[in-house]
């Protein structure tokens, strides 16, 4: 008799988190199916209709949601309704969905962010257990993001918030928007430079979903951060150092603030020195704790 492959369904499956995660998880030995939005029909759903294909998620091993509009652009009152509501009406759908189904999913794991923290907690350095904060907008974004899953959890899903901190690979997200500047001798810190950086490389990231996955004991927050924060000067020239290039062109708080505004100041500016206390205390092996190797490997990625 042969054995089905455990199934996952994965949202925002051809983004950049979303295809190192499928690939991840089928080496893993997963069949990874995506669901697709902002559309009716077999295999998707539709926030703005409440539509979602409920038979297509019965019987899932699990449900990993990485779907949601870009945080990375100017904040304007539409844009950030787009970036608030695009995270919590499709995880509201998808965790009253499958709290209603006959053969819910094992674990239902939704991406959260640091943010949780809120964005300026300077001399501190956060775990899991940490005191949350509604601080900024993306304090409020992901309390009622994470707030969302409740029916998922209510149902006995295990439901797990993935916080992650900046995700290094050079094919997407913040990494390659500096390259440019950083392969030109143009880059260096930005505002002041002590704030602190959490990250972790995109492979790692994949690799950390697909241990949620498998480890039934994981539930609640997970940081998805590597546990080597670092300050922003430091990320910088640790940067310009892999490159081979000088990082000796900062890019002063005002000019943050003139760029990229509030955006700015939660992002490129925050003071957040995160550690992955669960991840390391239940077991999980990051590939690249260090910035340095992990910076060299991000850049074939």
């Amino acid at each position: 008799m042969t054995t089905s492959t455990p199934r996952v369904i994965l949202t925002g499956a051809h983004g950049l988190v979303g295809q190192a995660v499928g690939g991840t998880l089928i080496q893993d030995g997963f069949s990874v199916f995506p669901l697709k939005s902002r559309q009716q029909g077999p295999m998707s759903m539709d926030t703005a209709s409440g539509w979602i294909d409920k038979s297509f998620l019965e019987n899932a091993h699990a449900v990993v949601h990485l779907s949601g509009e870009p945080i990375a652009q100017r904040w304007t009152d539409a844009s950030k309704n787009r970036i608030l509501l695009s995270r919590t009406e499709s995880t509201a759908l998808l965790a009253s969905t499958l709290a209603q189904l006959k053969n819910p999913p094992k674990v239902f794991i939704s991406i959260s962010g640091i943010n949780r923290y809120g964005f300026n907690r300077p001399n501190e350095v956060l775990t899991e257990q940490s005191k949350v904060a509604r601080e900024g907008f993306l304090g409020e974004v992901t309390e009622a993001w994470e707030a969302a899953t409740s029916p998922a959890k209510e149902a006995g899903i295990r439901t797990v918030h993935l916080r992650t901190g900046l995700v290094l690979a050079a094919s997407g997200g913040a990494l390659k928007t500096m390259l440019p500047a950083f392969v030109a001798g143009l880059g260096g810190r930005i505002g002041p430079g002590t704030q602190h950086l959490s990250w972790i490389r995109l492979g790692d990231l994949a690799a950390l979903v697909s241990w949620v996955i498998k480890n039934d004991k994981i539930e609640g927050a997970v940081n998805a951060v590597a546990p080597q924060p670092v300050t922003q000067m430091a990320f910088a020239e640790e940067l310009g150092g892999v490159l081979k290039r000088p990082t000796s062109i900062p890019m002063p708080t005002w000019l943050v603030s003139t760029l990229f505004g509030q955006m700015g100041a939660e992002t490129l500016l925050a003071d957040l020195a995160v550690m992955p206390e669960v991840a390391l205390k239940s077991g999980f092996k990051f590939n690249t704790p260090e910035l340095k190797a992990a910076l060299v490997k991000a850049l074939k990625e």
